[in-house]
């Protein structure tokens, strides 16, 4: 996921928590339960959970839990949200939808690369095998699934030119979900927030 869309994302981010507000169940070091959400509304809850090296963030959204340091605070703040280097920490997630997800626009690129490596006798040829492809687009691009997209590739064969898609494993064909993309946002905003409140008021919920 390109920084344009992290920040798009975080905008939508922005939008779905605006009128939320923050809990703190609990908070003696690294060992904290804080809670997000709108008065009177489940919509885009999300609870933040540390205790020494882990973070797990869970709620509407799905969960996700990170290990690194022993204060993960300190691991997650900052003004970026790290997408990549993060997910390398992830230790668990939700069983409904991990961090990665099958994208039809890589998908289609990944496509439209291999078809410019392909070599024809004339420009008429090349041509008419794209319009091949076009024709079927639907057809091949109505995978849901990695391993059911590579399959679809390698299995279609151009009727005009009898060229085919080889070695399509090597194309990366997922990116980032919605829900990682979102749940990193909100882990960097929750700790903001957090890290707002007067040490006094810290100290006395320990």
């Amino acid at each position: 996921m390109t920084l344009d869309n992290e920040d798009a994302m975080k905008a939508t981010f922005l939008k779905n928590i605006t009128n939320h507000q923050m809990t703190v169940h609990h908070a003696d070091g690294v060992f904290r339960h804080l809670s997000f959400r709108q008065s009177g509304s489940f919509t885009y809850h999300f609870n933040i959970t540390t205790w020494p090296g882990y973070l797990c963030i869970s709620g509407d959204m799905g969960s996700f839990v990170f290990a690194r340091l022993r204060d993960m605070f300190e691991f997650f703040r900052g003004e970026r949200i790290n997408s990549g280097y993060w997910a390398e920490k992830l230790t668990a997630h939700d069983r409904h939808g991990g961090h990665r997800t099958f994208s039809h626009d890589l998908y289609k690129a990944a496509l439209e690369h291999d078809f410019a490596q392909w070599t024809f006798g004339s420009d008429e040829d090349r041509a008419r095998s794209w319009e091949a492809i076009a024709d079927e687009w639907t057809g091949i691009l109505g995978a849901s699934t990695t391993n059911e997209a590579v399959r679809q590739a390698l299995d279609w064969k151009c009727h005009i030119s009898d060229q085919e898609f080889v070695d399509f494993w090597d194309h990366e064909l997922e990116e980032y979900s919605y829900q990682f993309i979102w749940s990193c946002h909100a882990i960097q905003w929750a700790i903001a927030r957090f890290d707002e409140l007067p040490t006094k008021i810290v100290e006395n919920m320990a």
